[in-house]
């Protein structure tokens, strides 16, 4: 009998570790671009038309090459071939090495579509008819991507969140063009929790065309993954100010820190932007070992009980070891020129856990680790 409860709470327990939110980072090559199209290939995704999915774009994730990607890009969901994609709108090719966070939802359900109609939408703004967003400000935390499937309409024109007249709102930024009736958005919803924030761009913390994030699980994280939306007016407060240019994020080696920035380097950040920010554990099931791996990043052995080694072709700076639940539950900084360094994982329950690793070059790996 005790067995048999034992196996039902390893059964519980795995599925419980398996049904979490993640982010695949998903890059742009030549073997997946077609035209305007890059398609994605993740057993999540795939043969999945209903799947829960957000995406925004990344300049340089786990330390990959960077490539700007000033396009207006949308979700579809290719039936014949059986697999998502993200397209840029106005049909200009894609960019190869173009980046992007792509969110998948464990609950399907936490990702509502919302299509705007003749009797929601006036002018430049559609309203969402949600219980959950419906006379709540700010309601929950929420990030939208552009969703060609249910109608069909494409949509070239930048959006943003508002709040109006008791509902969130989707609104186009420059204020001026409407929106089309018919045009649809995948929004991803979450009620406040550790994995949720709101960052502001402040004159303090904005350098050119982009805004510094504070936040303990992101700072020396530069393998970090989450996705962002920009909401006007936030909480009532005075963050007033429109964002009409493309946007995304990135992680900057010289502050440890990740940023906002503008697409189009000519423009300077606005003060006074709010974002909604949802993070989510990195999924490294999938990931490119030869993009993402360009020190030549190793640890072992694998699984290990109590010592492990990372051995790099550089000299590595910093450590962190994160649980499948998002939480830092090691962190180590190296300031002399080692290339080879162990790392105590005795205290760790058992389990999987991601080690980000970084070298003093700037290159990061994001590695799976399995302690007994």
């Amino acid at each position: 009998m005790k067995r048999i409860i034992y196996a039902f709470i390893l059964l519980w327990s795995f599925t419980f570790i398996k049904a979490q939110d993640k982010i695949y980072v998903h890059t742009a090559t030549s073997s997946n671009i077609s035209g305007h199209i890059t398609y994605i290939d993740h057993p999540d995704l795939n043969n999945h038309p209903n799947a829960g999915i957000v995406f925004c774009h990344v300049w340089n994730p786990n330390g990959m090459s960077s490539a700007y990607n000033n396009n207006v890009d949308g979700l579809w969901y290719n039936s014949s071939a059986g697999k998502w994609t993200i397209y840029n709108e106005d049909f200009t090719p894609m960019v190869d090495g173009a980046h992007f966070f792509i969110y998948i939802a464990s609950n399907p359900a936490d990702v509502i579509v919302h299509t705007a109609t003749a009797s929601n939408t006036s002018g430049y703004y559609t309203a969402i008819d949600d219980p959950d967003f419906n006379g709540n400000n700010p309601g929950p935390f929420a990030v939208f991507s552009h969703y060609w499937n249910p109608h069909s309409v494409y949509n070239t024109k930048i959006d943003g969140f508002d709040y109006y007249s008791g509902h969130r709102v989707i609104y186009n930024e420059d204020i001026t063009s409407n929106i089309s009736v018919g045009t649809s958005y995948k929004i991803l919803k979450k009620q406040g929790s550790v994995n949720t924030f709101t960052h502001t761009a402040t004159a303090s913390n904005i350098y050119n065309n982009y805004t510094l994030i504070d936040h303990p699980d992101l700072n020396n994280n530069p393998t970090a993954t989450f996705v962002f939306n920009h909401y006007y007016g936030v909480n009532g407060t005075s963050t007033q100010t429109n964002i009409p240019y493309k946007i995304g994020t990135f992680y900057s080696t010289s502050f440890n820190k990740w940023g906002i920035y503008i697409e189009d380097t000519s423009v300077s950040f606005p003060v006074g932007a709010a974002f909604d920010i949802i993070m989510a554990p990195q999924d490294t099931s999938s990931v490119d070992e030869a993009l993402a791996n360009p020190e030549n990043i190793k640890l072992y052995p694998n699984p290990v009980n109590s010592i492990a080694t990372i051995a790099a072709d550089q000299a590595v700076s910093h450590i962190s070891i994160v649980n499948l639940l998002g939480q830092k539950v090691g962190e180590y900084s190296y300031k002399d020129n080692q290339k080879q360094v162990e790392i105590s994982v005795s205290d760790l329950s058992s389990g999987t856990y991601t080690v980000n690793v970084q070298t003093k070059t700037g290159a990061t790996q994001v590695l799976k680790l399995v302690k007994k």
